[in-house]
């Protein structure tokens, strides 16, 4: 796939001079004005010193803030760093101290001494300096971005200005857009599924809304004519639990849902409601998207997380592990000031993913390897259970773990969400074996703890675990 040698937000300002940018709260930017914003904070870098291929960290800013300082750092080649603020502040000071930034633009001072707020940066900015040319080289470093260390300790990704318009490419080939179009950005932009879709809309000249955090999907969706949105698997079930939602959703182009597996009873209401739904599956390494369900898939089966985009590769090894590569694949994690390749000797990036290829190249992702447990010499797959715990009604998260047994070594547990008062033990097992052997079917079933779901999204394997063996747990459990 031939990628623009152009910086795409020049590209932009050029080709569509008057298309929004950017609506946020009471703001709109046009693309130009966008791109002279950009032009500006990155004169203020360079006037501070600042020099190619140095970090830039990006923390607390506001929506806006934080979208031109992105953009300034990519005209300026720098490396832009958004913090996931959702990390403790002690464990982002020990992150950046290894990394040695060069700045830190903040409100909060994580390092007072390199440190400085964005009004700064605007109140010294000249403007524009035309002796300062926009050098775009596909191949450098452009973002860091931590992994959410769901499944183990974060790591921080190097992802290339290559990388990031590969995948939007790629996108918006399978989800087309267009200058006309809306994208809702309600992902935080310091995850790769919020980011990538201000490549995917500046490459089209199409605009990107933010709304004010004390409005609702529902109301932004509408009041900004929202053409397409990307959401988790949660987001879309409040949202279709408000029956005004749903003649608002059905107006839109396309819904792009993925984050993790997709509840079957969400997937099958979404249906009936003939939504524009796109699953799909990625990674932050592979810059977002690396399968996506195209629209001729949502009458007959979402069960899948769809075909291979363009720019991307993927095998499944003789383990049944997705193995990727491709454009999208990102140069590397850093550790410190070192950076570490994430490619085996044949490109590849071992995902830790578990799935499998249909004939008609369809992917389905059953797990992920570090889950799996053995019970009385069987191999238990967590999220196989989940996928039919999620597909009975009143069910809407479900997490399975492990747990001691004298006899077996280890047995499933299940923790179901579910504002069902009445669902029985005995319901579910009867559901369960439907579809699985005695072996995986969960030992004892309880209540998600009400402390772990507050302010989430959803509620991660890693966190529940953490909290069980914190002993200070009080369990609900279903009769």
């Amino acid at each position: 796939m031939k990628l623009p040698t152009t910086h795409p937000l020049l590209t932009a300002a050029q080709s569509h001079p008057l298309a929004l940018a950017l609506i946020t709260g009471g703001t709109t930017l046009n693309y130009p004005e966008l791109l002279n914003k950009a032009l500006g904070i990155r004169q203020s870098l360079f006037e501070r010193g600042l020099k190619a291929d140095q970090v830039v960290v990006l923390d607390n800013l506001p929506p806006e803030a934080m979208i031109v300082a992105l953009w300034a750092c990519s005209l300026g080649r720098f490396i832009a760093f958004p913090l996931n603020t959702r990390f403790p502040a002690s464990t982002l000071k020990a992150t950046l101290s290894n990394l040695n930034p060069a700045m830190i633009i903040s409100d909060r001072g994580l390092i007072p001494s390199l440190a400085v707020t964005f009004n700064e940066l605007t109140e010294s900015s000249q403007g524009p300096d035309a002796r300062n040319a926009v050098n775009f080289n596909l191949d450098e470093a452009a973002t860091l971005l931590m992994t959410s260390g769901s499944s183990g300790t974060s790591k921080i990704v190097v992802h290339s200005h290559g990388n990031h318009i590969a995948n939007a490419l790629g996108s918006n080939l399978n989800i087309p857009i267009s200058a006309n179009d809306r994208w809702l950005i309600s992902l935080p932009l310091y995850h790769v599924g919020g980011l990538s879709i201000l490549y995917r809309t500046t490459l089209t000249g199409a605009t990107v809304v933010i709304p004010d955090p004390q409005t609702s999907l529902l109301e932004s969706i509408t009041k900004y004519q929202i053409s397409h949105i990307s959401l988790v698997a949660t987001q879309l079930q409040e949202l279709l639990e408000e029956p005004k939602a749903h003649k608002s959703l059905q107006k839109l182009k396309a819904i792009l849902l993925g984050g993790s597996a997709i509840p079957k009873s969400l997937l099958k209401r979404a249906l009936q409601l003939e939504l524009p739904i796109h699953i799909s599956y990625g990674s932050t390494e592979m810059a977002s998207q690396i399968t996506t369900t195209q629209a001729s898939d949502r009458s007959t089966d979402l069960n899948n997380s769809g075909t291979l985009l363009a720019g991307r590769d993927l095998i499944i090894s003789a383990g049944g592990e997705i193995l990727v590569r491709g454009q999208t694949l990102a140069l590397g994690y850093q550790d410190g000031l070192q950076r570490t390749d994430l490619r085996d000797a044949m490109g590849w990036f071992h995902t830790g993913d578990i799935g499998y290829l249909e004939v008609q190249g369809k992917l389905t992702v059953t797990g992920r390897l570090d889950n799996q447990f053995i019970s009385g010499g069987e191999n238990i797959q967590p999220e196989q259970i989940e996928t039919i715990l999620t597909s009975i009604t009143g069910i809407s998260q479900a997490l399975v773990l492990a747990q001691q047994d004298e006899k077996f070594g280890m047995r499933p547990v299940a923790y179901i969400q579910t504002n069902e008062l009445n669902l029985k033990v005995g319901e579910l097992v009867t559901e369960l074996k439907k579809s699985l052997p005695g072996y995986m079917i969960p030992v004892a079933f309880f209540q998600m703890p009400a402390e772990l779901l507050q302010d989430r999204m959803k509620l991660s394997r890693k966190e529940l675990m953490k909290f069980m063996l914190s002993g200070n747990n009080h369990l609900h459990a279903l009769a």
